[in-house]
């Protein structure tokens, strides 16, 4: 994924004058495409660049769960998640316990 263009074409759905994101440009944004939106941008690493650029600082988005990471710590919220077929764990699901993804592809 071309995360560059991904986040070029979220904030090309968002409505400048009343907020929010929809599906697609010049669409009427709704919370749905606005939570997801968002969480997206976080996950490419997007807010980062943009909170840099502002001088703000966003929360991660835990992406299991779809909340800010912080409240999933603070919650006690955990998950299981599947290791590649190298063994290793994505860095933003270290948090959660990892399992062997034993299943055959063929």
């Amino acid at each position: 994924i071309d995360t560059g263009m991904l986040g070029g074409f979220i904030l090309s759905c968002q409505d400048e004058d009343d907020g929010g994101i929809a599906d697609r440009p010049f669409d009427m944004p709704d919370v749905y495409h606005t939570f997801f939106g968002i969480c997206g941008l976080s996950f490419i690493g997007h807010l980062d660049k943009i909170g840099e650029d502002n001088g703000r600082s966003y929360r991660k988005i835990d992406p299991v769960f779809a909340l800010p990471s912080d409240v999933v710590e603070r919650l006690g919220l955990s998950a299981q998640v599947f290791r590649d077929a190298e063994g290793s764990v994505d860095p933003r699901l270290h948090m959660h316990t990892s399992i062997e993804n034993n299943s055959d592809p063929r």
